[in-house]
């Protein structure tokens, strides 16, 4: 054994000083990891994880949730059609399906049957046969649920929405803003905004028909309010047929280059028009285009 030692000790110091400084420390490393080792065996470890508050959260979101035997018990007489957001929020509905409704009727969309509402993406049988009792497409929304369902107990008659808004307003197309516009049935964000967008484009409405030439306006939705618009031709922004560039010529929508150009033409060629008449005197217009932006052209 000392032997073993000594000889041990005589290669020890064959070794550089730096090779024997790194010896040492290497050793002393493998005996610190040992320790160490040796140390975790004998510490038991407990974590105790506080899981309550997350199953507080799920229990919460589960009850939120619509089951087949959810009882919705807190609803009240209701138009699909015209209930407002904010009615429509306290509404014992899911979230969703009231969100989809909202989007189907800003898309434009009109529901004329139970059938119709059931469709509403979202909506399921359960939820249909609790709210489908409380659904009426001749409750206004000028009326109040409670009006209504007293009127009904007395079998008083309740005016349609059609008649009901065409004697409380109506809205002129020319001086009216989009927010005002969503208040009309059947128009929602996207169409007031085309409305609008187009009004500016023509200068103005001479004639509610008009309306039907906005992009997707079905003859069925001006039907339902016809009623409640009017339009004010002297609210039209006129264009100067002897002083307008070409440019502003070609934004019509009633007017293509072919004509524009043609129009251009004329004025470099005989000077001013004396008269609208002119366009369809020289053959630059055809009729049936002449009719539509008469209403928008001036000479002087």
């Amino acid at each position: 054994m000392i032997d073993s030692f000594r000889h041990w000790y005589k290669q020890y110091h064959k070794f550089s000083k730096k090779d024997r400084n790194g010896i040492v420390v290497l050793s002393i490393l493998i005996v610190f990891v040992i320790i160490i080792n040796i140390s975790l065996s004998f510490i038991k470890t407990k974590i105790n994880h506080d899981y309550s508050e997350f199953e507080r959260a799920i229990s919460e979101w589960e009850q939120s949730q619509p089951t087949g035997n959810q009882n919705y018990n807190i609803l009240f007489i209701f138009n699909p059609n015209t209930i407002t957001p904010e009615k429509l929020d306290s509404l014992a509905l899911p979230y969703y399906v009231k969100r989809n409704l909202l989007s189907y009727r800003e898309a434009g969309g009109r529901i004329r049957s139970t059938d119709d509402f059931r469709r509403i993406y979202g909506m399921n049988d359960s939820i249909f046969d609790a709210v489908k009792d409380f659904i009426s497409f001749e409750l206004p929304h000028e009326v109040t649920e409670s009006a209504y369902l007293a009127a009904r107990e007395n079998n008083n008659r309740i005016p349609n929405y059609r008649e009901t808004n065409a004697a409380i307003f109506k809205i002129e197309l020319n001086s009216t803003d989009s927010i005002e516009l969503t208040k009309l049935n059947g128009i929602g964000t996207v169409f007031a905004s085309r409305i609008v967008r187009y009004r500016d484009l023509l200068g103005g409405f001479y004639k509610k028909e008009q309306l039907l030439e906005v992009y997707n306006f079905s003859e069925e939705t001006f039907k339902s309010l016809e009623n409640m618009i009017e339009t004010d031709p002297g609210k039209i922004k006129k264009i100067q047929l002897n002083f307008a560039e070409f440019a502003e010529l070609l934004r019509h929508p009633y007017l293509n280059m072919e004509q524009v150009r043609a129009i251009i033409d004329y004025r470099n060629v005989n000077g001013a028009f004396q008269s609208i008449n002119d366009l369809i005197h020289n053959n630059i217009l055809d009729s049936l285009t002449f009719l539509r932006i008469e209403p928008y052209l001036e000479s002087r």
